[in-house]
């Protein structure tokens, strides 16, 4: 959905990922995508807040992940 530019139903399916399957190891990025989502629908202050949340839920997320948080955040300007 994210790809089809189908940013408000991506939003909703990461979001769910994200908060219903909190512990799987697919939930950092979900929060991540989320985020991006968040942006791209030009909510900047959630997606912002997205992106911290990742950060302080997740503070072993994998680097892949973690880099992609700091790339979006200075693309986003939080």
């Amino acid at each position: 959905m994210f790809q089809r530019q189908r940013y408000r139903d991506a939003a909703e399916t990461f979001l769910t990922v994200s908060t219903k399957h909190e512990s799987t190891s697919r939930a950092p990025d979900a929060l991540l995508r989320l985020g991006q989502s968040l942006a791209a629908l030009g909510e900047r202050e959630a997606a912002c807040a997205s992106f911290g949340e990742v950060l302080r839920k997740y503070p072993r997320a994998p680097a892949s992940v973690k880099q992609g948080v700091d790339r979006e955040q200075k693309r986003v300007r939080c």
